[in-house]
């Protein structure tokens, strides 16, 4: 026997108010239809649902444990409506970024803390994973979203929309206090001399490495730690004279925390622009929506001047 969900909310009601006239007033609806409600659910059931000729009314033991269930119902469908809104809002929900390590380390990792404190009701996942690993992540619809330098999506597709958030280089990095520090202008030689830390070698840092140092006619390097770490890597330039090539953005507004620096070096053809990477079937979710405004808002208002984007280069 299938028992209307409605009725026993309003039975519920009646327990909780005592007389029809107050229950009436409390959900908008009258007397007669409560009545009606009662006397139905009764014949129906085949039970008796309140003493007879008590006022107030008094439930039998059936009628209050059918009353305990419509608030159980109530409950439910409040919580239920409340989940909805939320989802509405951008303020529950998972959401998953994919990032190369050094985004994670420093950037996304900042801007997602951020986040979070806004929206503590949700769950963020953050892969970290080089190319051309994420981008199967995105074309497979694994990730609501990328955060990465655009150059490294192969072919850019229908299915997929990307918007720049800012600008970056590569330079050279080393702790602040490093004697290399101290020189106001750095030659080939210099860079030459000195210890280097690499990446791992399925990363494109280490390709990006090779090529900005070439540029500035440094080769043969003398490699003395490589990692896929950029925990151990950063670890490793705090606390010794090595040098390594990062995207700025890796030790950007962090300095003076991580005792970390970048030599005064421009590498040729090493700007490049860091952007968002979504499946478009994924761009109605509120949630994704809020993060997206959220990282636009970050790069605005974080990042020093140097990273913003012209007019120009905010075009899709």
């Amino acid at each position: 026997m299938i028992i209307d969900p409605k009725s026993l909310e309003q039975l519920a009601a009646v327990v909780e108010y005592g007389t029809l006239h107050e229950t009436a007033r409390q959900l908008g609806t009258s007397q007669p239809a409560l009545s009606r409600m009662i006397s139905n659910l009764e014949n129906r059931l085949g039970v008796q649902l309140f003493e007879r000729s008590s006022r107030p009314l008094i439930p039998t033991e059936i009628g209050l444990k059918l009353a305990q269930r419509g608030r159980a119902i109530k409950t439910i469908r409040e919580s239920a409506y409340e989940d909805v809104q939320l989802g509405l809002q951008g303020l529950s929900g998972v959401l998953i970024i994919g990032a190369p390590p050094f985004l994670c380390e420093r950037l996304v990792g900042d801007a997602i803390s951020a986040f979070l404190r806004e929206r503590p009701g949700i769950e963020v996942k953050l892969k970290s994973d080089y190319f051309p690993q994420l981008e199967r992540y995105v074309t497979l619809n694994q990730v609501d979203a990328l955060i990465c330098p655009l150059r490294l999506i192969a072919s850019p597709r229908e299915e997929l929309v990307i918007e720049p958030l800012f600008r970056d280089e590569h330079v050279v990095v080393l702790r602040k206090d490093h004697p290399l520090a101290r020189k106001p202008r750095i030659d080939a030689k210099d860079l030459q001399d000195a210890t280097w830390i690499s990446h791992a070698e399925h990363s494109m840092l280490r390709t990006d490495m090779a090529t900005a140092l070439t540029s500035f006619g440094v080769e043969n390097l003398h490699i003395a730690f490589q990692s896929e770490s950029s925990g151990a890597i950063m670890e490793m330039l705090r606390n010794t004279d090595f040098l390594t090539v990062l995207p700025s953005y890796a030790i950007v507004g962090g300095q003076a925390r991580d005792g970390l620096a970048e030599l005064p070096v421009r590498f040729a053809a090493s700007a490049m622009s860091v952007g968002m990477v979504t499946p478009r079937n994924r761009m109605e979710s509120p949630l994704l929506a809020a993060f997206a405004n959220h990282m636009r808002g970050y790069v605005q208002n974080d990042l020093p001047e140097r990273y913003r984007l012209a007019g120009s280069d905010r075009r899709r």
